[in-house]
């Protein structure tokens, strides 16, 4: 009986590829809800097996944790040390060389208070000049890390009942779009996280003439 396989299989991809599954993940982080700001962890205990790895880890959230790091803790475990900075669910994947990790992604809920700062928050754009009936009055927000998770809402009143549609452009980044049926002066209020804290320049007193 003769079998051929075809590719290239160098020890280092195959023990990348077929000794994740002797490492198991525990930790803190997963024995309950976290808490915003403090310092958590994950443990992955690493099988005799296993070889060098390396570790790979990746988050989706809202904001990203910092800090936010591995440490060999030279005992046969690794832990996965960071300190989530929005509410939320939190989904961490682990990956051993080219491999997940069985169980991965390990999804991690944190809540409690954030930290935001709305005065790092930008506004900016030709539709804070004014504009015109029925045509779309436009500008982009732009939210750097520092400001926290946020939420932007975006309110406007005058003569006239306001569409507004938000746009997430990317991580930190949104357009906004506001289109009225009535000529006048409109107040148009930006707001992260909420309504008890405005952007610089909030509210932003807008032109709107007949097209």
């Amino acid at each position: 009986y003769q079998r051929r396989v075809h590719g290239d299989f160098s020890y280092g991809q195959f023990r990348a590829y077929f000794m994740a599954d002797t490492i198991t993940v525990s930790g803190p982080a997963l024995e309950g809800k976290v808490q915003v700001g403090e310092s958590t962890s994950l443990v992955l205990t690493i099988g005799e097996k296993a070889g060098q790895g390396p570790l790979n880890v990746s988050v989706k959230s809202q904001l990203t944790p910092k800090p936010l790091e591995v440490k060999d803790n030279g005992d046969g475990t690794m832990s996965v040390l960071f300190t989530a900075r929005a509410t939320g669910k939190h989904e961490f994947e682990l990956t051993w060389g080219s491999d997940a990790i069985p169980g991965s992604p390990f999804a991690v809920e944190a809540e409690g208070e954030v930290a935001r700062d709305a005065s790092k928050v930008q506004v900016s754009g030709p539709g804070l000049e004014g504009g015109k009936v029925g045509d779309s009055i436009t500008f982009k927000v732009i939210a750097p890390e520092e400001a926290g998770p946020g939420p932007l809402q975006v309110d406007a009143a005058g003569p006239a009942e306001p569409e507004i549609e938000l746009q997430n452009v990317c991580t930190g980044e949104f357009a906004v779009t506001i289109k009225v049926d009535k000529e006048g002066s409109y107040k148009i209020g930006v707001y992260w996280g909420d309504g008890d804290h405005p952007v610089p320049g909030s509210p932003f007193d807008v032109r709107v003439t007949a097209a």
